[in-house]
């Protein structure tokens, strides 16, 4: 998506209250929509699986002890760019999410911004050889 295209709608996976209006209104200020929040895996599944949407922020440790994993899945199916947010350490993720962008908590909206913009607008990574 261009930066001149319409608004991205944003997935909002995160069962902290404040946390989750933080991320709202931080997306909106961006100008792009958000598809939730939620806080709860059958809820961030029910969304993941049918909505349109071009980025997600996921919460990996949800109510009951719940794991976002299975939205991952989802999401990946889709070609969906995703961040997981975590205030664990990154021993504690499922090794299937190695090497998916990470979001430690707690973080700000500057933080936020720059992972937002990194899901909405990858750059290729090329090594250069001076």
């Amino acid at each position: 998506m261009s930066p001149s295209a319409e608004p991205a709608r944003i997935l909002v996976v995160e069962d902290e209250f404040l946390v989750a209006l933080m991320i709202e209104e931080t997306v909106r200020r961006l100008g792009h929509e958000v598809a939730g929040p939620v806080g709860d895996l059958a809820g961030a599944l029910r969304l993941a699986e049918a909505e349109p949407v071009s980025a997600a922020i996921l919460d990996v440790h949800l109510q009951r002890d719940e794991r976002v994993y299975p939205v991952v899945k989802v999401l990946r199916r889709r070609g969906i760019p995703f961040v997981l947010t975590t205030a664990y350490r990154e021993s504690e993720l499922d090794p299937d999410c190695a090497g998916e962008m990470l979001l430690r908590k707690p973080f700000d909206d500057l933080d936020l911004k720059r992972c937002i913009d990194s899901l909405l607008h990858p750059v290729a990574t090329t090594a250069h050889s001076d």
